[in-house]
């Protein structure tokens, strides 16, 4: 299925293959990250503004398969490496691996939004 939604964030391809171009099963993992994806951003800003270096790394634990899932370019290996280092990793450096994840994460979110307004 030719889909061509025109996005930097996101790579849609594996969704396509995932859903075999069925339009129904598309629109429900689109919706599914715009229910999950937001949510945890605001929660990953809150532990990352209280320095809460376990917190930070759980959640980028519970998002990792749905940014892998949509192909988001440059947060797997930041956040693998945030698993393992994260409770030595200087906090100013674990600040700003998450803060670059986190607007990587907002440009993806921001993209699902406008393929779920564009195209469904």
């Amino acid at each position: 299925m030719e889909i061509n939604w025109n996005t930097t964030y996101i790579d849609p391809q594996n969704l396509i293959n995932i859903s075999r171009g069925d339009q129904n099963r598309m629109l429900k993992y689109l919706n599914q990250f715009q229910e999950l994806i937001p949510a945890r951003i605001e929660s990953l800003k809150e532990s990352l503004q209280a320095e809460d270096r376990k917190t930070t790394r759980q959640i980028l634990h519970q998002m990792s398969p749905q940014l892998q899932f949509f192909g988001i370019p440059g947060v797997i290996e930041p956040i693998r490496r945030l698993e393992h280092e994260y409770e030595t990793m200087p906090i100013e450096d674990l600040k700003s691996l998450v803060n670059d994840i986190l607007d990587k994460l907002d440009g993806a979110s921001s993209e699902v939004a406008l393929v779920l307004n564009n195209y469904f």
